[in-house]
């Protein structure tokens, strides 16, 4: 598998996962709310098993929620946070696979299905397009149809001007392998400097306790984005807030 491919996602894992994946819809549940009206048992114990191995598993045991979610899907197809997890939890298994390991395309596929069927179950869930884009353009990449990765930009920019804040992200990690003075580059800085006034009423901009390190995360990508812009200075100060952020 191409080493380009491999950092994508390992980027991709380490952030959309790690960092930004925080309440931007309106049914993301809380660990703690015990709410989940309409749903079956079976997927709330799943659910609950994905986050506890998430947040605190070892990676080798990011198979693990797998059987109880497959079992919540069998109960319910329909669920589409059961849909939304098996595709997350597929796309951290192929960002965390081995190179050479030909399961890495299978768990691409099914992460893609699983997130196509959750956007279509739940379209009011506005984070799903990010969280598609690394596995939607790998899999360009593997089939040998780059002329895809054309419509998929074009339905992230979509999703970016409904929400700008989750979505800034995503849009500069396009354009960041790109030289300093490319358009797509100098996009993606754009789109990070807006987000700097991100108030607290954003979740987008909060840390949540399943997400204890969203703000921290941000901060130290975009003075990444800084440093390699030219900006030493912005990027020092960027560091510096990110120091200052709450330990998770």
């Amino acid at each position: 598998m191409p080493r380009q491919l491999m950092c994508w996602l390992k980027i991709a894992v380490a952030v959309f996962l790690v960092v930004l994946t925080t309440a931007l819809a309106v049914r993301l549940v809380h660990a703690d709310d015990g709410a989940y009206p309409g749903r079956s048992p079976v997927a709330v114990a799943a659910e609950k098993g994905f986050f506890q191995t998430f947040n605190g598993g070892a990676p080798a045991d990011r198979s693990a929620p797998l059987r109880l979610l497959m079992a919540a899907y069998a109960t319910d197809p329909n669920d589409s946070r059961t849909n939304l997890l098996l595709g997350l939890d597929h796309l951290w298994m192929a960002a965390e696979g081995s190179r050479t390991d030909p399961r890495v395309i299978a768990d691409l596929m099914l992460a893609d299905r699983f997130l196509a069927r959750a956007q279509t179950l739940d379209p009011l869930d506005q984070r799903i397009p990010s969280w598609r884009v690394p596995v939607r353009m790998s899999l360009a990449q593997i089939e040998r149809e780059p002329a895809r990765q054309k419509e998929i930009v074009g339905d992230l920019l979509a999703a970016y001007e409904k929400s700008p804040n989750f979505h800034s992200f995503t849009v500069a990690l396009l354009g960041f392998g790109n030289p300093k003075d490319a358009p797509d580059f100098q996009r993606g800085l754009a789109v990070l400097d807006k987000v700097k006034g991100c108030g607290e009423e954003e979740a987008a901009c909060q840390d949540l306790p399943r997400w204890p390190h969203n703000r921290e995360g941000f901060i130290t990508f975009h003075a990444d984005y800084e440093l390699k812009a030219g900006h030493p200075d912005r990027a020092a100060e960027l560091l510096h807030a990110a120091q200052a952020e709450p330990a998770g």
